[in-house]
């Protein structure tokens, strides 16, 4: 299990609600039936919508500053192992996040002791994962895929007379790049935005800055 805690991103573009989040986690339900689709939930209810979220999160930020993120972000990550020993299934996943943020709230220091009953926090399950820029099979590729480019456009060059050269000679070069490109998935040259192979469920929570009183910060 890899878990990550992310404060909110604050700049320019960025709305200081937690709206644009939200919707970024609603990605995954776009297009599919409501019995398929994942909701929001949190230590005690599994079906909370994204706007109850939203106005949760957004009404419970007294006294923070305009520049303080008035939410954090985690990410459980488990192996695809570890779900392969729960069978994906999406009822242990709920269990182990409430779990967790148990002990979330229990690790902060302060002198009153802080429960997970005085966090407030939604969670959110995704089943897909996509490759970023920033994979190594991406940027591996991406050096094959930079040279074809510029091949192809030697040709263009060569067929409007900007550019001496063989036309058959600069294609047999692209078509020795192309097998040379070393990342693919069922014959697929990985890139930029395809999904994933395998098991990659994980969990997105949010989780108010405040504590459900909204008097006190709690800040990881």
């Amino acid at each position: 299990m890899y878990i990550t805690v992310t404060k909110q991103h604050m700049d320019a573009t960025f709305s200081q609600s937690a709206s644009d989040f939200v919707n970024y986690l609603e990605k995954e339900n776009e297009g599919k039936s409501v019995e398929l689709q994942e909701h929001f939930f949190d230590q005690y209810n599994d079906r909370i919508s994204p706007e109850q979220v939203v106005n949760e999160i957004d009404g419970n930020t007294a006294k923070l500053k305009k520049k303080e993120p008035k939410f954090y972000s985690l990410t459980l990550n488990p192996s695809q192992s570890e779900l392969k020993a729960i069978n994906n299934d999406p009822a242990w996943l709920r269990l182990y996040v409430r779990e967790a943020m148990k002990d979330y709230a229990a690790s902060f220091y302060r002198a009153n002791q802080v429960s997970v009953d005085s966090i407030k926090y939604y969670a959110k399950i995704e089943h897909e994962r996509s490759f970023k820029g920033f994979d190594r099979q991406v940027k591996e590729n991406q050096v094959y895929r930079a040279q074809i480019a510029k091949l192809e456009n030697d040709i263009r060059k060569v067929e409007r007379g900007e550019l001496k050269g063989s036309t058959k000679k600069i294609q047999r070069q692209i078509e020795t790049l192309k097998a040379q490109i070393p990342h693919r998935i069922e014959g697929q040259i990985v890139k930029q935005g395809m999904k994933k192979p395998g098991l990659q469920t994980h969990v997105h929570i949010i989780v108010s800055r405040k504590d459900v009183t909204n008097r006190f910060s709690l800040s990881p």
